[in-house]
Parts: C-alpha cells; structure tokens; sequence
C-alpha cells in the first residue's frame, strides 16, 4: 500500500486495505463511527506515535505468512496474566541465563578468537544485546506492566515517569525490539545460525548452544509483547476510555 501516513484516514484505510484495518481495530484504538479521523490523530490520542502504528500495518498488509511462532495458548490470558507470563518466562530466564553465557562467551573467545576473529564481534555484539535487554526488562517492570495492572485491577492508570498512557512506553518497547532484531540478525550470521565449525571443543559447542537459546527465547519474548501485550493493553486502554475512565 503506498502513501501511507500519518494523515490517512479511516476511511480511507478500510477502501484500500481490509487488512490494515482490521489489524488497526486489533490494538482497540480504533471503534465504529470514527471513519473520518486520521491515524495520526488516534495516535495523538492514545500517547503513540504514529510511526508504530504504521509500521504494524504495513505488516499487515504485506500478506506475509505468519511467523512460525504460536502463542495461541497465552490468548485466552487475562492481561495482568500476560505480563505476569513474560516476567516469568522471559525476564526470569533472561536474566538467570546471561551471566553464565557473557562468562562463557569471553572465555571461549580468549582460547579461540586468534582463529576465527568473529568471535571478538560475537562478544562485543552479546554484551551489549545483554545490557540492552536488562535496561529494556527494567523499564518494562517500572511502567508498562505497573500500567497494565493499573487498569485491570483499578479501572485506572497511575502516572509513571514514562507518562499516564500506555503508548508511550509501547513505543520505546518497539524501537528497542526493531534494534533488537537487526542484532539477532547479525548474531545469527556471525555464528552461521549457531553452527559449530570443526575445530570447535565441547566449550565452543556449548556457548553456541546458549547463544542460540538466548536468541530463541529473545525472539519468543518479542513476538509475544508484539502479538498480544502491546495489543491487549492499547485494548484495555480504550476500554477504559470509553466507558469514561482515567486513560
């Protein structure tokens, strides 16, 4: 679909793209009745910035097959049950797992890295993957998710430092999973998608074993925030707004 923008309609967005739309009525910003506003003006309204949303439907509208991922298992969660499963399931693993894996990285590069120099790059790129995932986690736990239990649990949201709405958090999750894939990309190509070459010891197996896992459950991670957190939460948000409440 070309020429899509910021000030393209609803209206116009149903006569192109039935797709679009219906991924736009997905996060809940959109109901019956506000054909003539533009994507840009829901934006403004929810706290989002229209490059997200965007960026959503031109996924949507490019017909690709969905990723070989299921989550259909998590849908029926309430969204309080949703967060509580990625802190669980990916934050906790997260951050058990990264430590074990930096220590395991530097030291198979220390024994190996005169022989393949990729490995200098592997380290460099993980340690910062690492760092960016705890510094993400971290403002996770300190405003979306307090915000998303916020309205389930009071029909409210208390401000945060990231604002009293929850596209502003959103859209600093989604350019930190934009980054974050471009680096998987990259790992991936670096490890040769986690391919143990010959010379490879039982060390240099086992820290691409962890650098695999890592990126498996990383791409889980993303995914499930992408595909039904930010989703559920806008929903949630324009809930409460219609029936006149705080968001």
């Amino acid at each position: 679909m070309q020429n899509l923008s910021s000030n393209t309609s609803i209206a116009e967005l149903e006569a192109r793209s039935p797709a679009m739309l219906a991924a736009l009525k997905s996060t809940g910003m959109f109901r019956e009745g506000d054909s003539s506003v533009t994507i840009g003006e829901l934006c403004l309204d929810f706290g989002l910035h229209p490059q997200i949303i965007l960026n959503m439907l031109a996924r949507a509208g490019q017909n690709d097959p969905p990723p070989d991922i299921d989550i259909s298992e998590l849908e029926s969660l309430s969204l309080p049950e949703i967060v509580s499963h990625v802190e669980a399931a990916h934050h906790q693993t997260a951050r058990e797992s990264m430590p074990g894996t930096v220590a395991l990285v530097r030291q198979v590069v220390a024994a190996h890295a005169e022989r393949d120099a990729r490995l200098r790059e592997v380290q460099t790129l993980f340690e910062k993957m690492a760092t960016e995932l705890e510094d993400h986690m971290i403002h996770e736990e300190g405003a979306l998710f307090p915000m998303c239990r916020d309205m389930s649990e009071l029909g409210s949201i208390k401000a945060t430092p990231c604002g009293d709405r929850v596209g502003g958090p959103i859209q600093c999750m989604t350019n930190d999973h934009n980054q974050s894939k471009q680096e998987l990309a990259r790992l991936c190509e670096l490890t040769d998608d986690f391919t143990a070459p010959a010379h490879a010891d039982a060390q240099y197996t086992d820290m691409l074993q962890q650098l695999k896992a890592f990126a498996d459950d990383l791409t889980l991670h993303i995914h499930t925030e992408d595909h039904l957190l930010f989703p559920r939460a806008l929903e949630m948000q324009a809930s409460l707004r219609e029936r006149g409440q705080n968001p």
